[in-house]
């Protein structure tokens, strides 16, 4: 079987990454300005990027797993895929819980306050975002209960119906109210059968940050 590793950098936001070699088979896919469609009348390039992120599985049909790593991210160790596989076990997906809040309510609040006291960096990025909008959306869901925030920059599935079903509910959500993917992650995923990864991702064993992360 072989895994596809897939990672997108529009507009060098991101400087290039070298993966250590895997003791895995595996194909790498980075998605660039140079092999995907600008959209750029009709799409900010923060949105564009989720496109390839949620819907990698079509983009690159015919793999039998899938890990999907932010742009500064990069495999540290010899053994970082056969690690990610084995915390996918049998699951359909595994991700990284968020290691500094627990649920959606949380991360909701996180952003209000944050752009009330006017940090530039929430603000530039996700000022005027739909987020009420989609605390409704949720909320009127009287089945679901919040009890997970997971870190989106990193997780390994399988493409079965199930999670094409919960990454097109994902788009819905990322596009429809708010930019942030993590923020409906959970949702999206609730009728999944989630691995949780039980390290930080920012400190994870066999991933490494190549760019320091602000206001995680």
């Amino acid at each position: 079987m072989t895994t596809c590793v897939f990672s997108a950098n529009f507009g060098g936001f991101d400087n290039p990454v070298i993966h250590t070699a895997q003791t895995e088979l595996i194909e790498l896919h980075n998605f660039t300005d140079s092999n995907f469609p600008s959209r750029q009348h009709s799409m900010h390039p923060r949105l564009r990027a989720r496109l390839p992120k949620i819907f990698g599985s079509e983009l690159l049909p015919g793999y039998d797993r899938y890990i999907w790593l932010d742009g500064s991210i990069r495999l540290s160790q010899p053994d970082s895929v056969a690690w990610f596989l084995s915390q996918l076990g049998d699951g359909e997906i595994a991700v990284f819980l968020h290691p500094s809040r627990a649920t959606i309510h949380e991360e909701a609040d996180y952003l209000r306050t944050k752009i009330k006291a006017g940090s530039y960096y929430i603000r530039a990025r996700y000022e005027g975002e739909d987020l009420d909008g989609q605390m409704r959306e949720i909320e009127a869901d009287s089945a679901y209960e919040d009890q997970h925030l997971y870190a989106s920059g990193a997780f390994c599935f399988r493409p079965c119906s199930a999670v094409r079903e919960a990454m097109r509910e994902w788009w819905y959500h990322t596009s429809r109210f708010h930019c942030i993917d993590q923020l409906a992650f959970p949702y999206a995923l609730r009728h999944c059968d989630v691995r949780r990864i039980n390290e930080d991702i920012y400190h994870a064993s066999h991933l490494e940050w190549t760019k320091h992360k602000l206001n995680a």
